[in-house]
């Protein structure tokens, strides 16, 4: 049970909750939901996940972005790995955008549902690597 990745996916849609958490649940992920960025912040302080995937644009006092950039600039949450989930253009400035929050990466969320898991897999593979280089 130790050994098994856990997934905080962040999202204020319940259909893309389940859309995107039963893809990775049914790969063995383990999941845990927040819909909006405070709750997000408390339950990566609190279970320290592997990868947060997160909404760009939730309702409430701060956006994916603005809560991305605090959990990257708090001790407790900064060398957890975030992947924003977006519908925004992936252009060369919103690819900007992105970076200044000290993000991971992106993901647009009209991706295919099999390119998503392969990305996911990709990025946990080699986080996991990196950190047992350090």
């Amino acid at each position: 049970m130790a050994d098994k990745t856990h997934i905080l996916l962040v999202d204020d849609d319940p259909l893309l909750r389940r859309l995107f958490g039963g893809k990775l649940s049914t790969a063995g992920y383990d999941i845990i939901y927040a819909t909006n960025g405070n709750d997000a912040r408390e339950m990566a302080r609190r279970l320290h996940p592997d990868l947060v995937l997160m909404d760009i644009n939730m309702p409430g006092y701060e956006n994916g972005l603005a809560t991305a950039h605090r959990m990257k600039s708090e001790e407790e949450t900064k060398d957890i790995p975030i992947i924003l989930l977006t519908n925004v253009d992936p252009s060369m400035e919103a690819e900007q955008k992105l970076k200044e929050t000290s993000a991971d990466d992106y993901i647009h969320k009209s991706i295919d549902l099999n390119e998503f898991m392969e990305k996911i897999k990709k990025f946990l593979e080699t986080n996991k690597k990196n950190k047992h280089e350090k």
